[in-house]
Parts: C-alpha cells; sequence; structure tokens
C-alpha cells in the first residue's frame, strides 16, 4: 500500500513526536525527593503515568505546584494509599525538606533504616538524649529517641514543661495517639520496628509537628 505523506510529512509527524516525548519526560520527572517519605514534583499535569514507579509504600505526602493540575484518577490514588496531596509554591518543589533529628540512645546496634535517616546522633547515656531531643524537640516541634527503655525516657523527658512524650511501637496506632496528644518528642525501642515502617514513621511525625494536643496538656 503506498503511503500518502511525503518524506517531508514524515519527517515533521517525527518531530513532532520526538519533542513532544521529550517535553513529557522532563515535566514528569520529580525535580527531588525531599524529606523520606515526601515526593515533589515541578509539573503542570499530574496523571497516574506521572506518578509510575515513583508512588511507592514509603511515600506519604505528595508536593506539587499550587497551579498543577491534578486528575480525578490521582486523588482516588492518593486517597487509596492514604497520600497526602500537598500545593506549595513552584519554587519550593526541588528544595530538600527536613526530618525528624533521631537521638540513638541503644545500646544495641540499629539497624541500617535508622542510620540512613539524615539526623542521627549517636549519643552515650539516655540521660543525655533526653536532654538533647528536649533541645530539639523545642526547636524544631519534633524529636525522636531510639532506647531500648522507651518508658524510662517518656517519664524523664515529660518532666519539662511544654515537652509531650509518648511512646510509639510498630505495632500499634502511634499516630493517633501522636497526633491527639500532640506529641512532640517520641521514644522507640528500635527491635519494635521493622525496617519498612521506619521512613513512614519519620514523615508522619515530621508532618503532624505543631499539632496541639488538649489544653489542660502543658
Amino acid at each position: 500500500m503506498q503511503s500518502n505523506f511525503s518524506s517531508q510529512d514524515i519527517e515533521r509527524i517525527v518531530r513532532m513526536v520526538v519533542q513532544r516525548l521529550m517535553r513529557d519526560g522532563a515535566a514528569s520527572s520529580p525535580t527531588a525527593t525531599a524529606s523520606v517519605g515526601e515526593l515533589r514534583l515541578d509539573v503542570k499535569l499530574v496523571t497516574v503515568e506521572t506518578l509510575k514507579e515513583k508512588l511507592n509504600e514509603s511515600i506519604t505526602v505528595l508536593c506539587v505546584p499550587t497551579k498543577a493540575v491534578v486528575t480525578p484518577a490521582v486523588k482516588d490514588e492518593l486517597k487509596q494509599r492514604g497520600v497526602e496531596l500537598r500545593r506549595i509554591d513552584q519554587n519550593d518543589c526541588g528544595q530538600k525538606q527536613m526530618t525528624p533529628a533521631v537521638v540513638n540512645a541503644a545500646k544495641q546496634s540499629v539497624s541500617g533504616a535508622w542510620q540512613s535517616t539524615p539526623r542521627t546522633e549517636q549519643v552515650g547515656s539516655l540521660s543525655q538524649a533526653v536532654d538533647r531531643a528536649i533541645a530539639m524537640a523545642k526547636s524544631d516541634q519534633m524529636a525522636v529517641i531510639l532506647s531500648e527503655q522507651p518508658e524510662l525516657a517518656v517519664a524523664a523527658a515529660n518532666r519539662t514543661s511544654g515537652i509531650r512524650a509518648m511512646v510509639a511501637c510498630g505495632s500499634h496506632d502511634w499516630q493517633a495517639a501522636a497526633k491527639s496528644l500532640g506529641a512532640n518528642l517520641v521514644v522507640c525501642h528500635p527491635a519494635q520496628w521493622q525496617d519498612s515502617d521506619v521512613p513512614r514513621l519519620l514523615a508522619t511525625l515530621w508532618n503532624l509537628r505543631g499539632s496541639t494536643g488538649p489544653n489542660w496538656i502543658k
């Protein structure tokens, strides 16, 4: 069958397709993945295809420019996954955010999931860890302590005015507890956490920072 397209027409079509692919590919790639659990996209249109192979179980927040168009299918997907959609200034799409400081007072070695967090500090004793975490909680509104004695660390931290410390265990609804308490310091026994759950814990705690608890809790 003879083609009705001239060589010039074919060349023009190919050029248009290539340009479209290059433009779509550049638009759909994320500028940066910010803090653990946060995905930032500098795009004008967010589709299911845009998120393909980018949205995984560790992502809790998707940040897009304020004027970006998000398709209904994407909104349904985010809701199903429990991922928050956050609109931010486009200039901020490539900037990295912080995660809670993790003060490690555990006597035994902890897994790589904890050690690979951007802000992990090793301290010599639990009392030093509590003091350090209190200082971080006051400045960042959230901090984490790793210890095999989480209840003791919480009791010590809560003696300081303005500190609302709690124990978080992977087998309990720590997110609801932290939110209702307005916790700003969380203590974890490292052995009670699966490596796959650590990124989501840190991302969620960072997003909860600054939340207020009951008025009667000082």
